[in-house]
């Protein structure tokens, strides 16, 4: 696994920093909306369009350490995040660590995403202003598949009968494989002429198969059905896939 850090000095009292990263109507201000955020505590977090992440708080001292376990979307990798803050004379040095991307393209993304997060948090904070991102443009799964599911799920996604059946009922059209991805078109009647595209990477890393979908197109769909469309269809994957995955052990705690 990976480890990605990314830091910002942050002009304001680490009191009114840490407040921003636990206070539920602050962190909704920057990043995700929650219920609740406490010492050893189960957490979930909403960033939009239906994408969530859920887990555990495993480390809380105030103003110094927080510590999370969380999923994206509550399956694939778990990821071990740890906010911290050093008190400066000009306010607060905060660093994130986030371990447990598996390639180094992911590990990449992850250290843009949290410079931009951190950015974020900062003008959200001086400017008490909401920063939050939009929901994204594609549907990103990832689930570790079971030791004896990597040939019924590669056939399941050459097989155009399989997204019409464990996809609510679209219409599908599969494509050549390009090496380990495998692409189908997507559409249905409600999306009118809208074609939407699924593309699901298959890859072994480190003796461990992983399925990587990316499914988008929910842009071109008309405006007043676009981000229900998505929400939907996030749930949707992870209950088409939930029969190839391997069963995962809860978020462990400290």
């Amino acid at each position: 696994m990976y480890t990605v850090v990314a830091q910002r000095q942050i002009p304001a009292p680490v009191e009114k920093v840490w407040d921003y990263l636990t206070k539920p109507e602050l962190l909704a201000k920057w990043f995700a909306d929650t219920s609740n955020m406490g010492p050893d505590a189960p957490v979930y977090l909403e960033t939009g369009g239906g994408d969530f992440f859920s887990g555990r708080v495993v480390e809380w001292d105030p103003g110094i350490v927080l510590g999370l376990r969380w999923k994206f979307l509550g399956c694939g990798p778990e990821y071990e995040v740890r906010f911290s803050m050093l008190r400066r004379k000009q306010g607060t040095e905060l660093t994130v660590q986030d371990r447990g991307a598996l390639t180094v393209e992911e590990a990449e993304c992850l250290r843009v995403g949290w410079s931009e997060f951190l950015m974020r948090l900062e003008k959200a904070l001086l400017k008490n202003v909401n920063t939050r991102f939009n929901w994204r443009k594609t549907v990103n799964l990832t689930i570790r598949v079971a030791e004896t599911k990597q040939e019924p799920l590669s056939a399941a996604l050459n097989d155009p009968r399989w997204y019409n059946a464990a996809l609510a009922g679209v219409r599908a059209q599969t494509h050549e494989p390009r090496g380990n991805e495998i692409v189908a078109t997507i559409t249905s009647d409600a999306w009118g002429d809208v074609e939407t595209r699924a593309r699901v990477k298959l890859k072994n890393i480190r003796g461990v198969d992983y399925a990587y979908v990316a499914h988008e197109g929910w842009l071109e769909l008309p405006a007043e059905l676009a981000q229900a469309e998505r929400r939907r269809f996030v749930g949707i994957w992870i209950n088409a896939l939930s029969d190839f995955q391997k069963p995962e052990v809860a978020v462990a705690q400290q």
